[in-house]
């Protein structure tokens, strides 16, 4: 397959339209968990294309991703999961 678009733009545009039906499947299906999750991260992807272009930072995507968790009424899954996985890296051995 032949693209005149860069692969990290394709990917980033992939990834934002993925979860645009995973947030749409989620809202037709009446699952609020996926619908929440979806809504709250499809923008992350473009944000992560800025990042790779030098027009942002990942500490202000991540701002970014708790602003809008908390206007959404769901930082506490947010911070959970962040949670998570800093606990989880704290426990893998080093390499």
């Amino acid at each position: 397959m032949t693209t005149t678009k860069p692969a990290v733009e394709l990917l980033h545009r992939l990834l934002y339209r993925a979860l645009i039906e995973m947030r749409e499947q989620g809202r037709e299906s009446g699952n609020k968990v996926v619908f929440h999750l979806a809504d709250l991260f499809h923008t992350t992807a473009l944000e992560l294309g800025r990042v790779a272009e030098g027009q942002s930072s990942y500490q202000s995507v991540l701002r970014n991703l708790e602003e809008k968790a908390a206007e959404k009424g769901i930082e506490q899954r947010l911070r959970a999961a962040i949670a998570e996985i800093e606990d989880a890296q704290s426990v893998r051995p080093a390499e």
